[in-house]
C-alpha cells in the first residue's frame, strides 16, 4: 500500500473519528439543555454544566478505543486485582465511598438505595447505597471518569507483561490518575491563601484539565513509546 493511501486512510479516519467525537459531545449538551429547561437546574457557573459532558466524552471514548491486549490468565488477574484495590482507594478519596452514615437514611429507606436530583445534569442524579458497613454516593461523570480511569490503568498493566517501555509509560502517568481527585480540596479552599481561594474557586476546572492530560498520556502511551525508540535511535 502506498503513503499516500495510508496518509488518506488516516485523514479519513480522523475525520470520522471527530465527526462522532463532536455528535457525542453534542448530544449530550443538547440533553443537559433540555433538562436544564424542565428542571431549572443549570449550575452555578456555566463551566459547571459542561464538565461532567467533557468527562463523559473523553471517558466514552477512549473505553471504546481501547482494546487490552491478551496475556496470561494470571497476569490478567492480577492487573484485575490490582485496579480493583485502585478504583475503591479513588472512590474513598474523591468522598463517592464512605462508613456507613445515617445521612442518608430518610433517603435510602429500608432497602438502603435511593436517588438524589436538584444540580444539573451529570451531577445528577446522584445514585446513594447504604448499608451497615459503607455508603455509596456515585456522581455520574465523576464515577463514569474513575472507572475510565481503571480500565486504562488495567490495559497499561496488561502491557507492562509484555513490553517493559509501553508498561512503564503507564505506571508512571497512574500517579496522575489520582488528580482528579483534587476537585473536592481545591473546591474548598484548604488555606486562606489568595493562591489556595482561586485555585479552590476552579478546582473542578483545573481537575478536569488534569483528567484529561492523565487519559491522553495513558491512552496515547503506544504513540509515547515509539516515539521513546526512535529518540533512543538517534
Amino acid at each position: 500500500m502506498s503513503q499516500a493511501t495510508l496518509e488518506s486512510d488516516h485523514v479519513s479516519r480522523l475525520l470520522k473519528s471527530s465527526t462522532l467525537l463532536n455528535l457525542l459531545l453534542a448530544t449530550q449538551l443538547i440533553a443537559g439543555l433540555v433538562y436544564a429547561y424542565f428542571t431549572g437546574d443549570m449550575g452555578s457557573r456555566w463551566t459547571h454544566f459542561v464538565l461532567p459532558f467533557i468527562w463523559f466524552t473523553a471517558s466514552l471514548w477512549v473505553i471504546w478505543h481501547t482494546r487490552p491486549g491478551t496475556t496470561r490468565r494470571a497476569y490478567r488477574l492480577g492487573a484485575a486485582l490490582v485496579v480493583a484495590l485502585y478504583l475503591i482507594v479513588m472512590f474513598y478519596f474523591s468522598g463517592l465511598l464512605g462508613p456507613s452514615t445515617s445521612h442518608f437514611g430518610q433517603l435510602t429507606g429500608p432497602s438502603g438505595f435511593g436517588i438524589t436530583w436538584g444540580r444539573s445534569l451529570g451531577w445528577s442524579p446522584v445514585f446513594v447505597y447504604t448499608g451497615d458497613l459503607i455508603t455509596v454516593s456515585l456522581i455520574p461523570y465523576q464515577a463514569v471518569g474513575l472507572f475510565a480511569l481503571a480500565y486504562l490503568v488495567y490495559d497499561a498493566l496488561l502491557d507492562f507483561s509484555q513490553s517493559a517501555v509501553g508498561g512503564i509509560v503507564g505506571i508512571v502517568a497512574c500517579p496522575a490518575c489520582v488528580s482528579p481527585l483534587f476537585a473536592v480540596l481545591l473546591a474548598g479552599g484548604l488555606s486562606g491563601s489568595s493562591t489556595m481561594l482561586l485555585l479552590g474557586a476552579y478546582g473542578y476546572e483545573i481537575a478536569t484539565v488534569l483528567f484529561l492530560m492523565t487519559i491522553g498520556i495513558l491512552y496515547h502511551r503506544q504513540a509515547l513509546t515509539r516515539q521513546y525508540h526512535q529518540f533512543r535511535g538517534n
